[in-house]
């Protein structure tokens, strides 16, 4: 019986230190994978809260530096345009967000530059024309440069350069002219003149997708001014706009008629916002002006490195 016991004794000792190491393993797996819970929950709320941040901040100071860039390039040709210099101007444009390391990758914008956009026009007549003259008439096609930025945290958003303005656009409704175009009165009881400033945009038809920067380079051409003056006769004139940003047209027209107290001299149609998938034309009529200037620039523009 001793024997015995001592063999009972034994199994029973085998079999605890087996329990007991069991127990050990058990609990290492648990702890690893409370471990893991813990990281994945953290990576989440991670992923979910500051992530969405983050980018909202880069693609933020992406298209802060868009519309800086817009706002360069307008100033670098108005500039040419004063000083009639044909000395050519860089304005280098960013073409994508910051991203996230491996999280997030940066937002790339597009940019196009179109000579002669379909349905981006200008049209301008006056009587009597200059010289006192019969009917002056012309007719202009715009190009215009835009930057689309496909923004995925921050609201997405369309610049756009045509006839000396720069336009954001947000969607068919929020369009706003941030720097707008040369458009001056002088208004003195029932005197009324009316200088309007056009620009025409030349060059290749070009689109650049990249990181980094892309030059955009201005080349100034010439400037003609067109001037019909009183001649006993009160001076009619009329000014069309063919754009696909008829409510930031309209928006910023309605302000400078009504901050320069042009009254019943001038009239814009349609009066109000009215959206529309394809380009939109804009009637601003004037009457009864003593006045009015018509001031035509041709500006060629190179997308990325090159001289045109």
């Amino acid at each position: 019986m001793g024997e015995l016991q001592r063999r009972v004794a034994r199994q029973r000792h085998r079999r605890a230190r087996r329990r007991r190491a069991n127990q050990r393993a058990v609990v290492s797996v648990v702890g690893t994978l409370l471990s893991l819970l813990v990281f994945l929950s953290l990576f989440g709320i991670f992923l979910q809260q500051y992530l969405p941040l983050w980018m909202t901040d880069n693609e933020s100071q992406f298209t802060a530096r868009t519309q800086t860039s817009f706002a360069d390039l307008k100033s670098n040709i108005d500039l040419q345009t004063i000083l009639q210099g044909t000395l050519p101007l860089s304005t280098p444009f960013t073409m994508s967000s910051d991203g996230v390391p491996v999280l997030a990758q940066p937002t790339a914008g597009v940019l196009n530059f179109i000579p002669k956009a379909p349905g981006i026009f200008a049209n301008v007549s006056v009587t009597p024309g200059p010289g006192g003259g019969g009917t002056f008439f012309q007719n202009f096609s715009l190009g215009t440069l835009t930057m689309t930025l496909p923004n995925r945290y921050y609201p997405p958003q369309f610049y756009s350069f045509e006839n000396d303005a720069v336009i954001q656009s947000q969607t068919p409704t929020q369009q706003l002219v941030l720097y707008p175009p040369g458009l001056a009165f002088n208004v003195s009881g029932t005197q009324v003149g009316v200088t309007l400033n056009l620009l025409q945009l030349l060059g290749n038809a070009t689109q650049a997708v990249s990181t980094g920067s892309q030059e955009v380079t201005s080349h100034f051409f010439f400037t003609q001014t067109f001037r019909s003056n009183v001649t006993g006769t009160p001076l009619n004139a009329k000014f069309v706009i063919g754009t696909h940003y008829p409510c930031a047209w309209t928006s910023f027209l309605s302000t400078a008629f009504l901050t320069a107290n042009v009254g019943a001299h001038g009239t814009i149609a349609p009066a109000k916002c009215v959206t529309s998938l394809n380009p939109s034309v804009i009637v601003v009529s004037f009457t009864g002006l003593t006045t009015f200037s018509l001031v035509l620039s041709e500006v060629s523009l190179v997308v990325g490195v090159g001289v045109e």
